[in-house]
């Protein structure tokens, strides 16, 4: 049975389980999905994984560019 994916606005730091509490950080996975390769988060205390909207593709444009990180902490050029 596929696990369902918990979208999150990413606002600076990702560290904190909105789930569950855990407070020492992920686990990460890549799951494709059309033409995006989507970085995914796992909690390893209740297994649940989230979203924060970062793909492969951002960070293969954002390398190629370099201009920041992708999406909301993307800064002036």
């Amino acid at each position: 049975m596929a696990k369902k994916i918990n979208s999150v606005v990413f606002e600076g730091t990702f560290r904190v389980c909105p789930a569950c509490g855990y407070t020492d950080g992920f686990h990460t996975m890549l799951k494709q999905v059309g033409e995006t390769v989507k970085w995914l988060f796992i909690c390893p205390s209740c297994h649940e994984i989230f979203d924060i909207g970062y793909t492969v593709n951002n960070l293969i444009e954002t390398e190629s560019t370099g201009r920041g990180a992708p999406g909301p902490m993307a800064g002036p050029p």
